[in-house]
């Protein structure tokens, strides 16, 4: 798609679908990979998970992701509890990605890229941790999305949504 940029230029907007799982341990912590920004920003803190692969549905594509980034095989009945949709620049193209996070809760294990065959993924993606709420909301990291310490608590408190809830950035 291109549309219109500032002073007349076409700016090129690509669309692309991923799916992301949050990964709960029983301790209540989030598995986080935290994102070396490109572009020479702060770098950002993740939920595990990628593209979908042309032919691939969504969910298929968020077991492969989850298992090649953090070695973790999910559970078949993973809920989706969150949609997102977001834009980023990319190598001098925005893209608009639309995510579906899906829900797993998992015994705490040691995350591995091993599994990853991009190998240029394994560079970007610094290191794993695993977060508890206090510890997000004492950081001055960047989490996404945007609100996600809040976001943790709903799901920590309240359990799961009965729908997906929209995200907004």
């Amino acid at each position: 798609m291109r549309q219109a940029g500032p002073q007349g230029m076409a700016d090129s907007v690509q669309d692309r679908r991923a799916a992301r799982a949050l990964v709960l341990s029983h301790e209540d912590e989030a598995l986080m990979l935290r994102f070396a920004n490109p572009f020479g920003g702060k770098d950002v803190w993740l939920t595990p998970g990628g593209g979908v692969h042309p032919g691939e549905d969504d969910r298929t594509a968020l077991h492969r992701e989850v298992w090649e980034e953090t070695g973790l095989r999910l559970p078949d009945d993973v809920p989706l509890i969150w949609r997102r949709v977001h834009t980023y620049p990319l190598r001098g193209e925005q893209v608009r990605q639309s995510e579906d996070i899906y829900f797993a809760r998992v015994a705490r294990f040691e995350p591995t890229s091993a599994n990853n065959p991009a190998h240029g993924e394994v560079n970007i993606f610094r290191e794993f941790r695993w977060w508890s709420l206090d510890e997000i909301r004492a950081s001055r990291e960047l989490f996404v999305p945007k609100g996600f310490a809040e976001l943790l608590k709903k799901v920590i408190d309240g359990g799961l949504p009965t729908h997906p809830v929209i995200l907004h950035g």
